[in-house]
């Protein structure tokens, strides 16, 4: 048996994917579960956006999951259950200063192997016209994919509980013990083989307290809102220098999303509210006349280079790391799920493997 501690969308895809490989599987979910970074997320699935100079190998990552991504595009009832389509990205420039980013950005990208089109404010306006009329220029970024992340976290759920997977909910982390190959929940001994450890931010408390180990990582505070119009305002996922929008199914959009570092606080501030309405008004004044549907605030895990652990501790091989994704956790669900079921089987992995948790030598 497989033990996943979080449900998150990291600890949803790797259930699922152990699962289809004939594994037992029991998740292990806080009862106070909101708050997770797939809560945040908006579920724009675009690696060439997200794509940084200091970032090889993270991209590369992000690339061969895109990959898996674009697999699922061709089972239809998991498209419609989820939201998940094919779209492309807009990278809007209102200035010059945003015109010259725009241009550096297609530079790097070209040196990367893929060769993203400049288009001028006309041929702008034809591929999206709800967009405000002061656009200089865009960077046009094909072949992305959006999916919903509260749809992709219900279909997961139910299909992994029809596929034979438990969820226990917890109430504290002392209601989990650890022993050598053994599970105590509530006070009931669960044999495992492997633990996979999956709980985004809160990942440190459950390693520090039962493993005696603690990853330099802290917690990002995310928050994003969702609107509805009375049509359908964009077909494509629109990044302007400060926001960026993400359409979705009912004529609703989603727009995110700040970044604070507010320590494990999850309610939604007035402040967080101000400055998504006011950075989206600069670019979107029609925006008073939209129905405000919600505000949704999730905390992301980032280690202190940047990248995700995922892989076996050196210290107890049966304990798996998978967590500290930061803004890419359901971009990079699937391939963190391939790279945790290596493991998990024995599949030999590469010495210096990048992700591995070892290379904080705790």
């Amino acid at each position: 048996m497989i033990a996943i501690i979080g449900s998150g969308i990291i600890g949803l895809f790797t259930a699922h994917k152990l699962l289809m490989q004939g594994k037992k599987v029991r998740i292990f979910e806080f009862k106070n579960n909101e708050g997770n970074s797939t809560d945040a997320s908006v579920g724009m699935l675009a690696p060439l956006v997200e794509a940084k100079p200091y970032e090889k190998e993270l991209f590369e990552l992000m690339i061969e999951s895109k990959k898996i991504w674009d697999n699922f595009l061709i089972d239809k009832k998991f498209t419609l259950k989820t939201g998940l389509k094919k779209n492309s990205s807009l990278l809007i420039a209102t200035n010059s200063d945003e015109e010259e980013s725009i241009f550096f950005k297609k530079k790097f990208i070209e040196k990367l192997g893929f060769y993203p089109k400049i288009l001028n404010s006309e041929q702008t306006k034809k591929i999206e016209p709800n967009l405000n009329s002061n656009i200089k220029c865009s960077l046009f970024l094909e072949d992305n994919n959006q999916t919903n992340p509260e749809l992709l976290k219900s279909y997961l759920k139910k299909k992994i509980t029809k596929m034979g997977g438990e969820v226990f909910v917890y109430d504290q982390i002392s209601d989990i013990s650890l022993t050598s190959n053994k599970l105590i929940f509530k006070k009931k001994k669960i044999d495992f083989e492997k633990i996979v450890i999956a709980c985004g931010a809160w990942s440190n408390f459950f390693l520090k307290n039962k493993i005696g180990i603690e990853f330099p990582m802290r917690p990002i505070k995310g928050v994003s809102m969702i609107f509805e119009a009375k049509n359908k305002l964009f077909e494509n996922n629109i990044w302007f220098k400060k926001i960026y929008i993400a359409p979705r199914e009912n004529n609703q959009f989603a727009i995110g999303a700040t970044e604070d570092e507010k320590g494990f606080e999850k309610f939604v501030t007035l402040d967080e509210i101000f400055y998504l309405s006011t950075s989206i008004w600069e670019y979107l004044p029609q925006i008073e006349n939209f129905r405000f549907l919600k505000s949704i605030s999730g905390l992301r895990s980032l280690l202190n280079d940047g990248n995700p652990v995922i892989g076996s501790l050196k210290k107890n091989k049966q304990v798996i790391c998978a967590f500290g994704h930061f803004r890419h956790g359901i971009l990079l669900a699937p391939i963190t799920a391939e790279i945790v079921s290596n493991y998990v089987f024995g599949k030999e992995i590469n010495s210096n493997y990048f992700f591995s948790p070892n290379r904080f030598n705790l």
